[in-house]
């Protein structure tokens, strides 16, 4: 046996010298728990204590929203509504900057009814399965067949002859080549616009006392080769209780003239879907005469006072079994200056006022098939084919000629109210 070795269960540091080990065991768990709490506490203080967590606790992945038609996500203003359902009111409105600020949808708020759309437009979830850029939407005419395109260069449609390119037509404006896309194969007729499919340079939303407001800018160029000069196009709307004001501002920011006009082709939705009940004013008793074998203008404006065309009554006239398919003139001022057109849906007391709120707005296309449940009424500053032989100079047809450095702007509001008891009445 070794000298100073202590035999017994517990090997050879049993004993005494196991006890003195004992000893150390509280005190040294204790101050190991007060560095740990010392450190957390200064990782804390210099805000790493969320990193370590993190490093530790598993977090979900974010959540990656897909891209809206063109590529950019859809633009949403809201508002809370004040009056707490006892007045109409808009809450909502929707823009799609991808496809060249496309008003895709507008809510409002009225009694008895929640929350209605109005206009005529699919989810804005299933936006890109019609808006594609493919087959009939090559060239974003699908933008024209809902929501509420923005059409620049030009409103309405153009003819031309058959371009060098495929599906391209051209015409001439002042001794220079206007080159667009044709509407279909074999047609010599245009898409409208050539901003339908164009997404959007910048974005800027901002808050209003009593809503919000959204502006989206185009350097649109000379539109990929086919117009002259270089053009800057803005579009701005502004949301408040009951109006949504739409403002477009063409600048030629080149060194050459360029034509110009500007339109909207919203498709406001009948919300019962019962079209016979709507009742509509249009401010106006002219129409553009239209050769229907070549679905072109004549030159020629026609009186339809107190006919089934004229709808320019006050409180507006039953729209019952009636197609329109029209371009209205002469626009008749209203009581605070500028031209209103209405429509009216008694079951839902509610009126929409379409009011051009510039003076180079001159016309209105207005659209209404009997067996579909929406009216599109376009605020147009350019008749139909305005490059056409049939007006002998663009300008009489509205066209209006952008010199270098100028501006174009183009303004429209859309104002809800509820009926009086007067306009409801169907008589």
């Amino acid at each position: 046996m070794i000298a100073g070795q202590t035999t017994g269960q517990g090997g050879p540091f049993a004993g005494g010298r196991h006890f003195s080990t004992r000893g150390w065991v509280t005190p040294g768990l204790v101050g190991m728990l007060c560095m740990v709490l010392v450190a957390a506490a200064y990782e804390r203080g210099r805000g790493n204590l969320h990193k370590i967590r993190s490093r530790v606790d598993p977090q979900p992945a974010p959540e990656v929203l897909p891209a809206g038609p063109g590529g950019q996500e859809p633009v949403h203003l809201s508002r809370s509504a004040s009056s707490i359902g006892h007045d109409v009111e808009l809450v909502s409105a929707t823009f799609l900057p991808g496809r060249g600020m496309n008003v895709f949808q507008i809510t409002a708020l009225v009694p008895g009814h929640g929350e209605v759309p109005l206009l005529l437009s699919p989810p804005v979830a299933s936006a890109s399965d019609v808006l594609n850029s493919q087959g009939s939407d090559a060239n974003g005419s699908a933008s024209t067949s809902l929501g509420g395109a923005i059409l620049v260069p030009w409103a309405q449609r153009l003819s031309g002859s058959t371009n060098a390119s495929a599906g391209m037509l051209s015409t001439d404006w002042d001794g220079r080549r206007l080159s667009f896309p044709a509407e279909n194969a074999g047609s010599n007729l245009s898409v409208e616009g050539l901003l339908l499919n164009r997404a959007a340079d910048s974005i800027r939303s901002d808050v209003q006392p009593d809503g919000q407001s959204v502006s989206a800018t185009f350097h649109a160029g000379d539109f990929s080769g086919n117009w002259p000069s270089n053009i800057d196009v803005t579009v701005e709307a502004q949301m408040t209780e009951h109006d949504l004001d739409l403002t477009v501002t063409a600048k030629n920011t080149g060194p050459q003239p360029a034509p110009f006009g500007v339109g909207w082709h919203p498709y406001f939705a009948v919300p019962s879907s019962n079209r016979a009940q709507a009742l509509l004013k249009i401010p106006s008793q002219t129409v553009m005469e239209v050769n229907r074998q070549k679905d072109l203008p004549t030159g020629r404006m026609i009186d339809v006072g107190g006919t089934a065309q004229d709808f320019s009554r006050a409180g507006g006239v039953s729209l019952g079994t009636t197609a329109i398919d029209a371009t209205y003139t002469n626009l008749i001022p209203g009581g605070d200056g500028g031209p209103e057109a209405e429509i009216s849906y008694p079951a839902y007391n509610l009126k929409l006022s379409v009011i051009p709120l510039t003076p180079d707005i001159t016309s209105m296309h207005v659209v209404a098939p009997v067996d579909k449940p929406w009216i599109c009424i376009e605020p147009n500053t350019n008749l139909d084919d305005p490059f056409g032989p049939e007006w002998n100079n663009p300008e009489n047809a509205g066209i209006i000629t952008l010199a270098p450095g100028a501006t174009l702007v183009w303004k429209v509001r859309l104002e809800i109210s509820a009926l009086s008891a007067s306009g409801s009445d169907m008589d």
